[in-house]
């Protein structure tokens, strides 16, 4: 045994002992020595705990002891073993971790157990209340820290931090925000023998918006969760070449139905989406059969890939019915020694629109910005590529939603080296946790009339992952702009998942860089040289500012750093406002013009 010193309370000025709390210690041996303690915000109470003896409840001003507090031992464990304790800031409850990874909410005035915690798998190391005290914070050697609601008893939310950097926020439903790579460190099971990482569900589940409104306290009901989804499909790339002449291949995929349903089914050429057919697309359809001793579903399409020169990385993913979950990645490498096809074509579909049918949406920059963009690209890209197309969509008539979709969908003759540009000055907004690129036709900003006038999220995702060359750069300057009319204002408030969510997302689905005029909380600043300030910057650089190596070209990442640079320095120097653009830069890097 060793000897155990009593508890006392000091002054910090002098550094003396005011007076002993437990003068009993001072008479004996004790092989539980003072683990944690904690003093109230008015100086009034103090908490100490020893293990075997639950926590006490000293009046500091004259050294009484007012109670014990030892829990229920099914909670708390039979050595009451508490390893950290912290106050409310009004002083009128504690919260408590306990080695055997325990939570517990205690009154202090009664000594009464409020609320267990429970979610820790080892020893709670460190406990703490949110200023209001309507939350409770918990950090452990489970390496998670977790985020409770005091009035509940419920996780609102739980972080892990992992050795490699890498971290995990995620709410009980399973939606999350996570570092570039942290949600490949996390599995799901969704049954006996289906087990996934939450990155598998990163188009349906990352979420940072609801992990924030979980931290707030405010409910999001999206009607479902990670543990109602239903596994994805196991999909492989069987009977395709290795090695070829030609300038493209049909590549045959086997998908078995692992109890989810068959959706999506992608396939990718060195890291860039360039096919996407859906469940009901007839087009590579070659067979439905049955596995055999399974009874599951089993379907075999072929995909028709354009080729590289050279070395092709082809990727394949298919989607539960939902597409909610992908599968795992089924990959095989094709070498292509044909003739090389030349200079490439650049090709652009570059959107404007001013005039809507609902006429509070009315802008007054889209148009000159889309303008200002075909001229630049196709003055400084002469030099770069044997032939620059623009296709401008500015009219009424020509920027609806059947309009746009069809002219992305005309891309789909491109060349696997051409190169692709996708630009659209618009509104944009988010409604029912998918992004909507509002188009001339819509109206009503209800989410049915959405769903159904604007192109979504969705359609973007197979508009542009049809288009089969690997080098494709997608522009939209389509945030909160400060000539919103009051109802698009209105409707924009509340509907879900953020624009910059949104964009992360449709880059990681095509497997493309995309640059966005704004964060979603902020304004898309117009009226700078008559331009839209992003658009005025972007055009700027394309016409040689952005040239950071000065080697008479303008890349795609020097693009995106000199938006990211001047655009926030700008904002700031002539509006007096911040804007930033978001960056997600997923795809190939190329050269998209040439300074003379």
């Amino acid at each position: 045994p060793v000897w155990s010193p009593p508890l006392a309370l000091w002054n910090l000025d002098t550094g003396k002992v005011i007076r002993y709390l437990d003068r009993a210690a001072m008479k004996s041996y004790a092989t539980a020595p003072v683990r944690a303690v904690a003093i109230s915000p008015d100086g009034r109470i103090g908490l100490s705990t020893k293990p075997e003896v639950g926590i006490k409840v000293w009046d500091l001003a004259t050294g009484k002891l007012l109670r014990t507090m030892a829990g229920d031992a099914a909670v708390v464990g039979d050595y009451l073993d508490v390893e950290t304790l912290a106050f409310s800031r009004d002083g009128t409850r504690a919260v408590a971790g306990y080695r055997n990874g325990a939570v517990v909410l205690w009154d202090v005035a009664t000594g009464r157990m409020l609320k267990s915690f429970a979610g820790h798998t080892d020893t709670v190391r460190a406990v703490a209340f949110s200023p209001d005290g309507r939350l409770a914070f918990s950090a452990g050697d489970d390496t998670t820290t977790r985020v409770w609601d005091t009035a509940t008893g419920r996780e609102r939310v739980q972080v892990v931090a992992f050795t490699d950097g890498e971290w995990i926020a995620m709410t009980p439903d399973g939606y999350f925000n996570a570092s570039p790579r942290g949600a490949q460190h996390v599995n799901v099971r969704t049954g006996p023998m289906s087990v996934a990482s939450i990155d598998a569900y990163f188009e349906s589940f990352y979420r940072p918006d609801i992990v924030v409104a979980a931290l707030h306290g405010t409910a999001v009901d999206t009607g479902t969760s990670v543990a109602q989804a239903k596994p994805a499909p196991r999909v492989e790339i069987v009977d395709t070449p290795a090695r070829t002449t030609e300038s493209g291949i049909g590549v045959t995929l086997k998908i078995t139905d692992l109890g989810g349903g068959i959706g999506d089914v992608r396939v990718y050429r060195n890291g860039t989406a360039v096919s996407l057919e859906s469940a009901g697309d007839e087009r590579g359809l070659l067979r439905v059969e049955a596995a055999s001793g399974t009874g599951a579903n089993v379907v075999v399409r072929k995909v028709h890939v354009k080729l590289d020169a050279g070395s092709n990385v082809l990727r394949a993913i298919a989607f539960d019915a939902h597409n909610q979950a992908r599968s795992e990645y089924a990959d095989v490498t094709v070498e292509a020694a044909m003739r090389d096809s030349g200079k490439p074509t650049l090709h652009a579909v570059v959107v404007g629109i001013d005039t809507y049918r609902n006429p509070k949406l009315t802008l007054k920059y889209a148009v000159a910005d889309a303008e200002l963009f075909a001229k630049t690209l196709t003055t400084f890209g002469a030099g770069l590529f044997e032939r620059v197309v623009v296709t401008k969509l500015t009219s009424r008539e020509d920027t609806t939603r059947e309009a746009i979709a069809a002219a992305i969908g005309r891309m789909r003759d491109l060349a696997p080296n051409d190169m692709f540009v996708f630009f659209v000055a618009s509104h944009g907004t988010v409604d029912d946790g998918s992004y909507y690129l509002v188009t001339s036709n819509v109206g009503s900003l209800s989410t049915e009339k959405l769903k159904t006038d604007a192109l979504s999220q969705a359609d973007l995702t197979r508009l542009l992952a049809n288009v089969p060359t690997g080098k494709k750069l997608l522009v939209l300057d389509t945030c909160n702009s400060g000539a919103l009319g009051t109802a698009l204002q209105t409707a924009m408030l509340t509907r879900g998942m953020s624009e910059d969510t949104a964009a992360k997302v449709l880059s990681r689905a095509v497997g493309s860089s995309i640059l966005s005029s704004a964060t979603s909380t902020q304004e898309a600043l117009e009226g700078y040289e008559g331009h839209g300030l992003f658009s005025y910057v972007l055009n700027d650089g394309l016409a040689g500012r952005a040239d950071a190596n000065r080697d008479g070209f303008v890349t795609t990442s020097e693009l995106i750093g000199y938006v990211d640079e001047i655009v926030p320095m700008l904002a700031n120097r002539t509006f007096g406002r911040e804007q930033f653009p978001t960056v997600n830069n997923n795809g190939q890097v190329f050269p998209v013009s040439r300074v003379p």
